[in-house]
Order: structure tokens, then sequence, then C-alpha cells
């Protein structure tokens, strides 16, 4: 199904409403639950992996890069099993390891070797404590913790003062000797000194030598080792709420499942629709004409002659007759695909849009299974067509008398329909009923026929090869138009029919330009329009304006230039009656006077 943009747009108006609703809906229920939420609290506590930049003068690319791998193995540790149940034990928690594991988020900064540890609770001192705790049980059990090297560095340590004391005895004992070289004269004694001195020198030297390996064991950092950089705090705001996002989510969510709903059954209906611009044809029919969606009983003989309405029965009838100028048709019958889709109401307003012009018409109600036509002008059914084509009107050997019933209108009769027979179709396809045409044509300018529905029982199509003329009613979004295509297929299928065109009934008004756009003033029952406000007697802009025959928007610019007695309240123009009834007399009595003088 081929749309354009004016489609999709048009489908937009029809459906704002839904789209209104499928927004608010989810908008509320939304913010309902979101106000509903405890504030939430979030604590940070920040370990260091491995030796940072602080302690390490030299640090290495490499120890650097597995420091930032051991931060990401510590950061899913943190939420396993054996981690959460050593911290709800500690603490006593009242959770479940899974509850406790979805409060806790984790955080690496890989460029500083950091492992941020995130708790939110919604108590700000118990996330602080979980943070801090959570950060404790991994130091714990990684393998430089404290409780594993306290006693190696002891060790170190002591070895580190003892080879610290014996490298002091020694630069001593080196001294002593030195000194007393100036007071030795045998050269055995001086080489003898100076061989005692070279032996302190190796046992000096290995003393450093060890003393320097020690050290740089005590100094040695691991790349898997954990420490705090930063406890948890406890947080003084609660964490910001993302209502106004989870509210614009939803309604967003809203509308496009709406949309979507909304395609969807454009996309599965198969109805006919009329666009807003108009079509020239549809199946390949022209259309006649389309009628706006009223109610039953609003027509031409009760209704506003200037009426949307009025105009597009006025339309059917101009086309109609514009299709065979050279002579008018004296039979004309109105059918339709299935049921419920106006053609009925078409009948009966087309009936006295034609009595009105001054036609002699004559509506026959030829659906003797489902007559209607009569009840448009409140008429009986006691006798019909079917009487007459059954005999029981009038004597075999004389001519039938038809009951024609008379309406508000001098040239306008109708034939209901009668009694339901037990075999409508041999009734229209005896020779009676084309007989009874004829006789009819003496006494009309003009005959329509209300036809059963084509896709019905086969009357439809016997009488449309007895009409000069028949029209084919669909109505907007509710005929199907494969079925409109088999009506029309099924009335062309029989020789001599003369199938018109197509009019569509129940569209949806546009504001279009029609007649009613000039309506007639009243010259009679002011009081219909003069309203009581207070002392004095006001009357709106849009009655004077109806009253003048002039647009809204004139009679405003006449309000405001003085042409008028009005007054502004508000946004509103109100015009003084007594003012303007004086006025108009007094304009009427001058143009009376003008007239008299010529």
């Amino acid at each position: 199904m081929d749309r354009g943009i004016s489609d999709y747009l048009d489908i937009i108006r029809r459906w704002w409403w839904l789209f209104i609703v499928s927004a608010i809906i989810p908008m509320v229920v939304s913010y309902y639950f979101a106000s509903k939420q405890s504030d939430l609290y979030q604590a940070k506590a920040t370990l260091i992996v491995g030796t940072s930049v602080f302690q390490d003068p030299n640090p290495n690319r490499l120890e650097i890069d597995l420091s930032n791998t051991l931060a990401a193995a510590y950061a899913e540790l943190v939420r396993q099993r054996p981690i959460l149940e050593a911290v709800i034990q500690r603490l006593g928690l009242e959770s479940t390891p899974e509850k406790l594991a979805s409060q806790i988020g984790t955080d690496i900064r890989s460029g500083a070797q950091l492992l941020e540890i995130q708790v939110t609770d919604t108590n700000p001192e118990s996330a602080a404590l979980i943070a801090n705790v959570l950060a404790d049980e991994l130091i714990r059990r990684s393998p430089t913790s404290e409780e594993n090297t306290t006693d190696q560095q002891g060790f170190i340590e002591g070895q580190l003062e003892e080879l610290e004391a014996k490298i002091e005895k020694v630069n001593e004992q080196i001294d002593e000797i030195t000194g007393s070289l100036a007071e030795l004269t045998s050269a055995v004694e001086i080489e003898e000194a100076q061989g005692r001195i070279e032996a302190l020198e190796q046992v000096k030297t290995r003393y450093q030598t060890a003393y320097a390996e020690l050290l740089a064991v005590s100094r040695d950092a691991s790349p898997n080792e954990l420490s705090f950089f930063q406890p948890a705090v406890v947080p003084g705001s609660p964490v910001p709420r993302q209502t106004k996002l989870i509210i614009a989510v939803s309604g967003a969510a809203g509308v496009g499942s709406a949309l979507g709903a909304v395609l969807l059954m454009e996309y599965l209906d198969t109805s006919l629709r009329w666009s807003k611009d108009g079509d020239q044809s549809i199946l390949g029919l022209p259309v006649l004409g389309a009628i706006p969606r009223v109610s039953k009983h609003e027509s031409l003989l009760s209704g506003n002659p200037l009426s949307p309405m009025a105009d597009g029965i006025r339309s059917i009838q101009v086309n109609v007759f514009l299709s065979q100028p050279d002579r008018p048709f004296e039979t004309l019958l109105l059918t339709s695909p299935g049921t419920s889709e106006g053609k009925s109401f078409v009948v009966a307003n087309m009936a006295v849009a034609l009595a009105s012009a001054g036609n002699r018409v004559i509506a026959i109600d030829t659906d003797m299974r489902r007559a209607t036509l009569h009840e448009y002008f409140d008429l009986l059914n006691v006798s019909g067509l079917s009487d007459v084509l059954s005999g029981q009107r009038g004597d075999a050997e004389e001519p039938p008398v038809v009951p024609l019933q008379e309406t508000e209108l001098d040239n306008l009769r109708i034939l209901s329909a009668g009694r339901s027979p037990v075999d409508p179709v041999a009734l229209l396809t005896s020779s009676r009923f084309p007989s009874l045409l004829e006789s009819l044509k003496d006494q009309a300018d003009i005959i329509l026929l209300d036809s059963p529905p084509v896709l019905g029982p086969p009357e439809a199509t016997v009488l449309a090869t007895l009409v000069e003329g028949t029209v084919l009613v669909v109505s907007a979004g509710l005929t199907k138009r494969e079925l409109a295509r088999q009506a029309k297929d099924r009335l062309l299928a029989q020789r001599g029919v003369n199938l018109l065109g197509v009019v569509v009934n129940r569209v949806k008004r546009n504001g279009s330009y029609h007649y009613s756009s000039y309506r007639h003033g009243r010259r009679e029952g002011e009081s219909r329009w003069i309203r009581r406000d207070g002392a004095g007697k006001w009357t709106t802009v849009g009655e004077v304006a109806q009253w003048l025959g002039i647009s809204k928007s004139m009679a405003r610019q006449w309000c405001k230039s003085g042409r008028l007695p009005a007054i502004r309240r508000g946004f509103w123009w109100r015009v003084d009656g007594d003012r303007f009834k004086r006025m108009l007399e007094d304009t009427w009595e001058v143009k009376q006077t003008a007239t008299r003088a010529d």
C-alpha cells in the first residue's frame, strides 16, 4: 500500500488523540512510581592495585599493565559470593549475596591503577560502611596482605639492624689499625697491620653486599598488592534522580507503541478512504460526490439547506445529470456493496433536493427484505411495492392501485417496500415491475429506486438492468475496497447496466468551502440572539455578523473602529443589543425613504 507524506500526516491528524493518551498514561504512571522511590545514597572506596607512582621512583610499564589487569579481576571478585558472604557476616546484614551484589558497582581508573568500589543504599552510613568493609575484605584476601608479610618484614628488618652493627664495628677496627700504623717501625709489623686492614675490608664488603640485598628485598613492590587510597566517607546528599529522563522515555515509548499500532491498523485496514483533497475516481469509476458524516435525522427535510451535506447532495445531482445532459434520467437506481452504507439516506435526500428544485419525484423502496426509506419521511409501511407486484392492489384485469404516500413537499411521493414477501426476486423479475415503472413515468420527472445491496440477494443486479442509470454508494472507512470492487464487477457483468459512478458517504469534514458560509440573517425573533447581561442587552460578534451577513473578522473590525456599538471584555467583544437594534431601524428607515424618493 503506497503512501505519501500527506497520507501519513492525515493519519497523525486522525489519531492525534491516541498519541496524546499513549504518552500521558505511561508518563503519569512512571512519575507516580518514581516519586514513591526512596532516596538512594552512594559511597565510594578507592584502592591502589600494585605500587602507585608516588611510591615507585622508577615505574615499570609492564607492572602498570599487569596492575590494570589485576584491577579488572578484583572488580569481578568483589561481587562474588565468598566476598559478599564474608561482608554480610562481618556486618551482620539482613541481606542475601544476590541483593548485596545488586548494590555494588565498580570502576577502574586504568591510568592511575585505581579500583573504585561503589555501594548504593537507602542509608548513607550503611553505604559507606559496606564499601569500606568490601575493600578491606579484598585487601585481606590478597596474597600481599599485611597478615602474610608481617613476619617476613620483621625478620628482614632484624637482619638489617644486625648487619648495620657489624659494619660499624668493622669500620671501628679498620680505623683503629689505620691509626696505629704511624707508631710502627718494623717492616714486619707494618705488613702485618696492612694485611689485617685488607681482611677487615673484605669482611666489610661482604656485610655491605648482604645489607644491600636484604634492603632490596624489603623494598621490592609486587603488582598484586592492594592498599587503601581513599576510604569511603558518608555521602551528604542522595544520588540525583533521573525522573525527567524516565518520564520522557516513558512518554516516547508510549507514542512509539501507539504509532506502531496505528500503522499496523492502517496497513491491515482495507476500507475505502477519502482524502482531504478529494479523489476524482475510485476503482476506476468517477466520484459523483461526497457526503459528510451526519446523523440519520440530519437531512434536507429538517436541516440547513446550505449545509455541507446539502452541498454534497446537490453535487451528486449535478454530476449525475451532467453525465447525460442531452436527455435527463427518468429512472435512477442507488445501491451499495453491503448493508449500513447509507444508500437509503442518499436516496431520501436526493429526492428532497430534486423536489425542492421543482421536479416531480417518486422514490421507490425496492429493498423488500429490509425496508427503511419510509422512516426518513416518517411514513407508514402498511402496503407498498410488494403488494402491487403480488397483485394484491386492484383487480387482475385493471391496472394495480399504487399506494403512493405524500410527503411535506407537494411534488415528492414515496412508494414504500410493503410487507416482506417470500420471494422478492420473483416479484422484481415479473412483467409487473417494468409496467409499474412505465406507468409511474407519466406521474414523475424522475424515479429514484432504493435498492438492496449488490453483494447480497440478486435483486440489485436485476434492477440495474431495468433503469437508465445506477449509482454505487460506498461508506468512507467502512466499505472494504475488495467488496466495492466485487460489487462493481458484478454490476458491469450484466448487459445493459449503466454504472454512472460512486458516491462516497460519511466522509470526515475538513472545513472546505461550501455555500453555508453565507448564512441568512434573522429578521424575526430577535429574542433568540439578543441576550441579557446585567442591566443591558448584549449579543456576540458572531450573532451580529450572522444578522448582517458579514464575516466575524469584519464584524470585529467594525467593533474596533466604532462602527458597531460594542465594548471589549477580555478577549471578546460584546455588542449593545438596544443600540444595535435602533441603528438597524434608523438605517432601514433611511433606505426606505431613499427608495420612495427614487
